[in-house]
């Protein structure tokens, strides 16, 4: 993309998602690469199939839970999209927009955050040249922002109408349990165990991976880069604790002296 229109499609984006999150009685927050995209999978599936609405609308939350009666729901970064960029200290301290909103947050450990984060920008998004290193490291994409990000988000639980946080942990390890634990937060009652299971099993890894390859969804969220290689899926490993496959151990030591000194906020959201 040309850098002067992805620079103001940047400065557009906090716009942009204050418009869509506005008509929301629920918002899924979370920081880029913690699993939103199977979590709306498998949401839009097991919705549709519940209230027989068209698998077109599968990946168009919004709409697909105001055609099933739904609270509307929508999903969102809260200022955290490598696309935007936006340095730590210019995150969103106060987070009273939410205040007639149900928050669901999700939440991953920051160390496989940030890995997945610097794959995404250096080789689908192309918004980012340097090392792994450099990108633990710097104050728009890397560790200290995204625990930044959570602690701002633990100073602010109260403000939403309704708080709660999904691990991404705890949802590959139980995602039946964690799908159920989601759908009963945005409304949807009466769920019976096989349409939990069927949506848990289509959001599956490899399927997922065929249908960003095949490109089944028009919306353009589950779509693979043209030409790219594995590391450029949008569905690209999705493995818990997969960062020790990649950080050094000088960065692995950086991001634990970031978590001691600032995970305070992501220790309390996601302690059980």
């Amino acid at each position: 993309m040309n850098p002067i229109l992805r620079f103001a499609k940047a400065r557009l984006r906090p716009l942009k998602e204050r418009r869509k999150r506005a008509p929301a009685e629920v918002v899924i927050v979370s920081f880029p690469k913690s699993g939103r995209t199977w979590l709306r999978l498998m949401i839009g599936r097991a919705v549709c199939d519940r209230y027989g609405l068209p698998e077109a609308q599968m990946l168009d939350t919004l709409e697909l839970t105001r055609a099933a009666g739904l609270p509307p729901t929508t999903f969102c970064h809260d200022g955290g999209s490598n696309l935007e960029a936006r340095h730590l200290d210019r995150l969103e301290r106060d987070k009273s927009g939410y205040r007639h909103q149900q928050v669901l947050l999700l939440a991953r450990d920051p160390r496989d955050v940030v890995t997945s984060c610097y794959f995404q920008a250096s080789h689908r998004r192309d918004l980012f040249r340097g090392s792994l290193s450099e990108f633990v490291r710097d104050p728009r994409y890397g560790i200290r922002k995204i625990l930044t990000w959570y602690r701002i988000w633990e100073e602010n639980r109260a403000r939403p109408r309704d708080f709660a946080v999904l691990r991404y942990e705890d949802l590959r390890a139980e995602p039946e349990k964690g799908l159920r634990q989601a759908l009963e937060f945005i409304g949807v009652a009466d769920l019976d165990e096989k349409t939990v299971r069927d949506a848990v099993e289509y959001a599956r890894f490899d399927n997922m991976r065929k249908l960003e390859r095949q490109e089944a969804f028009a919306s353009g969220i589950l779509r693979p880069k043209r030409g790219g290689a594995e590391e450029s899926l949008k569905t690209r490993r999705g493995v818990v604790g997969g960062y020790v496959d990649h950080l050094a151990p000088e960065d692995l030591a950086y991001c634990d002296a970031a978590m001691a000194e600032l995970g305070s906020g992501f220790a309390a959201l996601t302690r059980r």
